[in-house]
């Protein structure tokens, strides 16, 4: 080792001295000296001691077999030693203790003071020294002490502080203390030493004794007979150290948390003004320091315990202040009530709640004209505890910057202390705004004055208040720009404090988001390198705001931005780069796509940097520049489409074998970002493939994060038809329902993509069915469009899963379709049902498509939802009137029959409302003429699938299956909502009639009876819902007398001859409709046509036979024996 001043072989040299037993007593003493005054002279002497493996043993031996004065010189060698921790404890393991007790009984005076010292300074470990704690314990250390005390040595004060300095630090940390101290009549001791007076032992004797009352109640009536209370209230006063005023303050109140009598006794001796002058005393007689702390913490803990708890102590306080008698005494309770607002905590809290709002109002009333400077500033005091405090504050409005404004008027001169007084004042009674207290502009003007010449606390305070102003008032923000505020606010950033800088960064972005003309002057103030430079220097909450502010601050690409950034990439400042790839992610997201494309550009080479570290060490460096490329991607449609994306692709996927979830997490997002546009990047599509296997691992991963990350990565893949072909379904299903339960809305609007993707270009098979209904993912669907009312595109994910599994239909198997499950629990219906109102005309139509599945099965679940929804009967309607899908038009139609069964009167009402009756009227009549032709390209199972059940359990019914009216299917949807919509509004059977109802119903009936005639038609079975329909109509006389009735009326009498009992009924109800309301000549021509005797063969017919048919002829307000009426009526006239 280096030693130019020879200061370690002197060292040595001494300590060899004194290790050789050839050393006389004088050599050694004179060895001692020099090596003592080598440590105090020379700096590498401490060290070179404390290095040398011998000088602790050799010091300890000498300690213990020296003579007086050699032990002496080693004592206090040692001592010097233990002002470093390590060197201590290696003294105290040297066995030091032993030889210093012995010393410390010794006779000589010299010697009892170096011993005394050395004890206290190997004391000092405190509660971590754990080793100390049993050596002390084991050498009854403080057994001595406490028995050294009260023998009184002769060497008086000195001794006497240090060994109540030595006992005071082995209290809290030496295993036995209470015990070996009672024993010794500590107690007793402690007393006698607090009366002697020796000011210099006072502190510690205060500390033990309010140490030993708090572990032992018992004690108090010692020190109460003692008359020891009496003392502890007299150290409290200005005349005694600063030390013993703050120890004393804590036996006062280790005494009243403890006694009772104790409290009252501290009362009887007049000890409240004494406690309330100690709390006031740091303020009164600047005070600095710990002790000026402790003073007023302990002697106000005192008055709570006195008084009941701070509460009290802090509302009696606040109601003396009316009743002062002089502006001094004003000033003291002010400053008694700024200690207690300041120590006030969650204990004191909990006893008994103060009123912030209260002690507010008080302490502003004191801002009264014409008194003493004093009060005043001690109000201010005051506030700044209360606003400080974070319990009492969190409840006043305004509070931070209340705060603020009191921090600066406390360092503001008159003029502007005024100003800002009254800005305070303002906000306290609730006069407005912090814009408003400021009087707006002169405010900020104001505040931005304090930003330049203004000390560091000051230049905070003013930023502070200044971010607080931009972020609650836009007028702020011009106020700010016009005042100037904008350069010394780019200073700040570069050589103000931290917080200061934070603030500032802050105030700039909300000026950048307010107005594009501001935004160029902040950037015109070289706002951006100084931003940078907060971005690689500042706290990590700076870094944050400055990549923040920056992207909102950059709206162009920036060559010389972009190269810094990039540069700190790779640079070793700062050490985190993720504010710096955020930042650069801003930059990038406008960099013109001809920059990006060019080789050798600052944005390529910022990219290429990017691409790099993804394969950096650090696990924050790859995730985080994994999401910041998927941030780049997800803006920049040109970006995917480009070579970039391929050559980032093959650097993420290699990320997807990694183990971090975080590095998984962001990995699994940038490839969902790249495969956006994978149908328009063939080169993209032709890597990815090789994804599709480890991100399905990562899909089924026990992370919920990374598995909804790679079902989003999925979902994107597969908007490839070719690779979405090639995956396997159950290893997309199951993940995806999972993430429809359990995800983020973002993950489940993917997942629900991902379901629909799948489904595109396949057939849903037997084994898809099964996954499906196994794992739940309908009601999985259903549950997050519940979840996801906002936002089309999440809606639009989940329907267009759904619709495509409600067309799913397994051929003769026994397994349930995927969509029943939907009718197994009706309140999943609801869901769907509310997505109508607000969505796209093309989200309806797939909502109205998987809803008129549901028809058949939960008639009275689904109209209830569809009548209760708002808008939503009006919103089908417009969709049976203007979708070219016929599927869509029968759905919408089934929808609104379903509603009018629950509740006809809302359906009428509010088709009338929304001015669509009448469209919807001709849109189903319509309906009748192009669905024939378009029904025919149609399965029958697509035919069957939308249909009307008209009771639960239909098939269990008797005789319906023969009268064919239990189902209701395709078209004759149509003419069935006519039916309900004559029947319950009469104005609407003439709009029906003039839509060509008449003709079409009777052109219908006609050709159906016709095909019959032919050999191989059998007669159709639904030919009588078109008679119900001119039944209905035909109890209006205007229509009868119209020319299309006539030219039914061979047609009824035709069909009233059916085979099919449902046909021959209603074709009676038209005909008795006709006679009943109709003129002569509609009877003569009824007659004429043959009807009767069709009518004649009904006669007869038994009630059970045709039960079902008078019901609903019951349903619809006609009459229950057509034939009879019909024939009587017929009867009556004489030509008949």
């Amino acid at each position: 080792m280096e030693d130019p001043d020879g200061t370690l072989a002197s060292v040595a040299k001494c300590i060899e001295q004194l290790r050789q037993s050839s050393s006389s007593l004088q050599e050694k003493e004179h060895s001692l000296r020099q090596l003592l005054e080598l440590i105090d002279t020379r700096e590498n002497a401490f060290s070179a001691v404390g290095s040398h493996s011998q000088a602790v043993p050799v010091l300890v031996s000498l300690l213990r077999s020296g003579s007086l004065g050699v032990k002496i010189q080693a004592a206090t060698v040692l001592d010097s030693l233990c002002k470093e921790n390590e060197l201590r404890v290696k003294v105290l393991l040297g066995g030091c203790i032993p030889p210093l007790l012995g010393l410390l009984k010794s006779s000589s005076a010299e010697g009892q003071i170096a011993a005394a010292k050395t004890i206290y300074a190997v004391s000092q470990g405190g509660t971590k020294d754990h080793v100390g704690s049993k050596i002390f314990s084991t050498e009854g250390v403080v057994t001595v002490l406490w028995k050294q005390l009260q023998n009184g040595l002769k060497t008086g004060d000195l001794v006497d502080n240090l060994l109540t300095g030595a006992l005071k630090n082995l209290a809290s940390s030496t295993e036995g203390f209470w015990s070996a101290t009672v024993q010794a009549g500590g107690i007793d001791i402690l007393v006698k030493l607090l009366t002697t007076r020796r000011s210099s032992t006072q502190a510690n004797v205060c500390f033990l004794l309010g140490y030993m009352i708090m572990e032992d109640a018992s004690v108090c009536s010692k020190v109460l007979a003692a008359e020891a209370t009496k003392e502890f209230l007299k150290l409290l006063g200005p005349d005694n150290e600063a030390s013993v005023r703050a120890e004393a303050a804590g036996a006062v109140k280790s005494l009243s948390a403890q006694c009772k009598e104790a409290r009252r006794e501290i009362a009887s001796l007049n000890g409240i003004p004494a406690l309330i002058n100690a709390t006031i005393a740091p303020s009164k007689e600047f005070m600095q320091g710990e002790y000026a702390q402790a003073l007023q913490e302990n002697a106000m803990c005192a008055l709570a315990n006195i008084s009941g708890g701070l509460s009290y102590v802090i509302s009696s306080l606040g109601q003396s202040l009316e009743s002062c008698s002089s502006p001094a005494q004003t000033a003291d309770t002010l400053g008694a009530l700024a200690s207690a607002l300041m120590i006030y905590d969650r204990k004191a809290e909990s006893t008994r709640a103060s009123d912030p709002l209260g002690i507010e109002q008080t302490l502003v009333n004191q801002f009264q004209p014409g008194l003493p400077y004093l009060v005043p500033e001690r109000t201010i005091e005051a506030l700044a505890s209360l606003y400080g405090n974070t319990i009492l504050s969190i409840k006043l409005v305004n509070s931070d910057a209340k705060r603020l404004l009191v921090g600066l008027i406390t360092m503001a001169t008159n003029e502007v202390q005024e100003e800002l007084i009254r800005a305070l004042l303002a906000l306290c009674n609730n006069e407005g705004s912090l814009w408003r207290a400021l009087q707006g502009r002169e405010g900020v003007q104001l505040l931005i004055s304090l930003l330049g010449l203004s000390s560091e606390q000051q230049q905070e305070c003013s930023v502070a208040l200044l971010c607080l102003l931009s972020d609650e008032n836009d007028e702020s923000k011009w106020a700010i720009t016009a005042a100037g505020g904008i350069p010394p606010l780019v200073q700040i950033l570069e050589t103000g404090s931290v917080k200061a800088k934070e603030d500032s960064a802050l105030i700039l972005k909300n000026l950048c988001n307010h107005s594009e003309d501001i935004r160029a002057c902040v950037e015109s103030a070289d706002a951006v390198p100084a931003l940078l430079w907060l971005l690689k220097n500042g706290s990590p909450n700076g870094k944050e705001i400055a990549a923040k502010t920056l992207n909102h601050l950059i709206h162009k690409s920036d060559t010389a931005t972009i190269s810094q950034l990039s540069a700190l990439l790779t640079s070793d400042l700062p050490e985190s780069k993720v504010y710096v790839l955020d930042a650069l992610r801003s930059m990038l997201s406008v960099v013109p796509f001809h920059d990006m494309l060019r080789e050798g550009s600052a944005a390529s080479d910022a990219m290429e940097t990017m691409i790099k570290i993804l394969s950096s060490t650090k696990e924050e460096t790859q995730a985080k520049s994994a999401s910041a490329l998927a941030g780049i991607f997800e803006s920049r449609k040109d970006f995917r489409e480009s070579k970039i994306a391929v050559k980032t692709l093959w650097s993420v996927m290699k990320l997807l074998n990694v183990e971090s979830g975080n590095i998984l997490v962001e990995s699994c997002h940038c490839l969902a970002t790249i495969f956006l546009s994978i149908k328009e990047n063939r080169d993209v599509a032709a890597v990815a493939r090789d994804a599709m296997t480890p991100l399905v691992a990562l899909a089924d991963s026990s992370v919920l994060e990374v598995a909804e990350q790679a079902v989003c990565a999925l979902s994107n893949l597969m908007l490839d038809t070719e690779i979405s072909d090639t995956a396997i379904a159950e290893q997309i299903i199951l993940p995806s329902t999972r993430i429809l339960r359990e995800g983020t809305l973002s993950g489940k609007t993917h997942a629900a993509a991902a379901i629909a993707r799948l489904f595109h270009s396949r057939r849903v098979d037997y084994a898809i069915t099964d996954c499906v209904n196994r794992v739940g993912s309908v009601l999985a669907l259903v549950y997050f469009l519940e979840s996801a009312r906002v936002g089309s595109v999440a809606i639009g994910e989940a329907l267009d899963a759904l619709a495509i599994l409600s067309r799913s239909e397994v051929a003769g198997s026994q397994i349930k379709p995927t969509w029943a499950v939907l009718a197994d629990f009706p309140k999943s219906i609801t869901p769907i049902v509310l997505t109508i109102s607000d969505a796209t005309p093309l989200l309806q139509d797939k909502a109205i498509e998987i809803l008129s599945r549901l028809c058949c099965n939960q008639p009275v679940v689904l109209g209830d939802a569809v009548a209760s929804a708002s808008d939503c009967i009006s919103s089908v309607a417009r969709r049976v009137i203007s979708s070219p899908n016929l599927k869509v038009k029968i759905g919408g139609t089934a929808l609104l029959i379903c509603a009018a069964k629950v509740n006809h009167q809302r359906v009428v009402e509010d088709l009338n409302q929304s001015n669509s009756s009448n469209y919807l009227i001709q849109s189903l009549v319509a309906m009748l003429v192009s669905g024939e032709s378009s029904l025919a390209n149609l399965h029958s199972g697509d035919q069957d699938a939308i249909s009307i059940c008209r009771h639960v359990k239909e098939e269990a019914r008797n005789g319906e299956s023969d009268a064919g009216t239990a189902v209701i299917s395709g078209t004759n949807l149509a003419i069935w909502l006519l039916s309900v919509i004559a029947c319950h509004n009469e104005k609407s059977k003439t709009a029906i009639m003039e839509a060509g109802a008449v003709e079409v119903v009777t052109e219908r009936i006609s050709k159906r009876s016709s095909q019959y005639a032919q050999i191989d038609f059998k007669e159709d079975n639904s030919i009588w819902i078109c008679a119900l329909l001119l039944a209905i109509l035909f109890q209006d006389r205007d229509i009868i007398r119209a020319h299309p009735t006539m030219i039914s009326i061979p047609v009824l009498a035709n069909l009233v001859k059916s085979e099919i009992s449902a046909n021959r009924y209603f074709a009676a109800q038209a005909l008795a409709s006709l006679v009943c309301n109709g003129s002569r000549g509609t009877l003569l021509s009824v007659a004429n046509s043959g009807a009767a005797g069709g009518l004649i063969s009904l006669l007869g017919c038994a009630d059970v036979d045709i039960q079902e048919l008078l019901d609903l002829s019951e349903e619809f307000a006609l009459v229950r024996y057509p034939d009879q009426v019909a024939l009587e009526r017929l009867f009556r006239v004489e030509d008949i």
